[in-house]
């Protein structure tokens, strides 16, 4: 293997290394088959389920691909598709009216896919475009689509928001969502301060959902690219390890990655493989699943446990693994 396949990818073997660093019930015989099994569809009754992916706006064959197979996987589900999570670089150009029906509207099936789109924020939902280089009308934009359209599968209250799944009466997830975009040209000074006084409150407020999630755009531990996010890790690092914050998602490196850090007892999934061109991927002794690849996630949340699925264009599970009430993480 040369120097540029192993920054293309990190193979399952090693990623089956490193999980035996964070699961002790681990590895039954037949491990190894299983990790490349075919793509979970049939679900008991209980839960919900739900889809994610990231830095998706392009309109270029990649998009359409991740979008094709999303519906595939979603049709061939034996249960209702609950919502959507998208995690920001929502769309690389100036999102008009047009450009929403032709890269939102139209690009995810209707039929398949007939839930809401809990959006979030990306760098490039701020700026980034040829026609709208730098500034908040581009994230505007996306905003005011959801308030004008309320019929629409976009959802996007705010730059930061929460809401209970399936619903506040019985649900399963609390999720929270934030803007990530920490830079003068994205949030505000007091719109930073302001979205720490609503995550503080939202922590404070009882909820009955077993799990809570958070979602940005930026990772806070990346094998990409980026690499971790020193800026992030200062800000949310002590609120993850003194909240019960079951899972992380994000996108922005344009990769699929599941790690697993030491201190934390936060899962940190990264989908940032919905259309744009992928980047590259690090070597790393973490316990970790990376790969420079396209694809989208999906998550099967009950009561007691989730099940998270990578799956790519081809619609072949990539990685899985189950995380229970209790903390405990382990490849399936």
């Amino acid at each position: 293997m040369n120097s540029s396949d192993l920054h293309d990818k990190i193979s399952r073997r090693e990623a089956i290394k490193r999980t035996i660093f964070f699961s002790s019930a681990l590895l039954a015989p037949g491990f190894l088959q299983r990790a490349s099994a075919q793509t979970t569809a049939n679900f008991s009754k209980d839960g919900i389920h739900m889809l994610a992916l990231g830095d998706f706006g392009t309109g270029k064959p990649a998009q359409y691909d991740v979008a094709r197979q999303m519906a595939e996987f979603s049709k061939s589900l034996n249960a209702p598709l609950n919502s959507v999570l998208a995690l920001g670089d929502n769309f690389y150009v100036d999102p008009t009216k047009e450009r929403f029906k032709e890269l939102f509207e139209d690009m995810y099936s209707k039929e398949h896919l007939n839930c809401p789109f809990y959006a979030c924020l990306g760098n490039h939902d701020y700026w980034g475009s040829k026609d709208l280089p730098v500034g908040r009308d581009k994230a505007q934009a996306q905003l005011d689509y959801a308030t004008n359209n309320p019929d629409s599968r976009w959802k996007m209250p705010g730059r930061w928001y929460s809401v209970e799944l399936p619903n506040p009466e019985t649900p399963l997830v609390k999720l929270i969502v934030i803007d990530t975009n920490y830079s003068k040209s994205a949030l505000t000074e007091q719109e930073r301060i302001d979205q720490q006084l609503f995550l503080d409150a939202e922590m404070q407020k009882e909820t009955k959902a077993p799990w809570i999630w958070l979602m940005g755009h930026h990772p806070i531990f990346s094998n990409g690219d980026h690499g971790d996010n020193a800026g992030l890790i200062e800000r949310f690092g002590s609120f993850l390890k003194t909240h019960p914050i079951s899972m992380y998602l994000s996108g922005h490196d344009h990769t699929l990655q599941h790690i697993e850090v030491d201190g934390y007892h936060t899962s940190f999934v990264v989908s940032g493989a919905g259309g744009q061109d992928l980047y590259n991927v690090k070597p790393s002794e973490r316990a970790t699943y990376t790969e420079k690849i396209f694809g989208f996630n999906h998550m099967h949340i009950t009561s007691e446990f989730m099940d998270v699925q990578f799956i790519g264009t081809d619609g072949k599970r990539l990685h899985a693994f189950r995380r229970t009430l209790d903390g405990k993480v382990q490849v399936i």
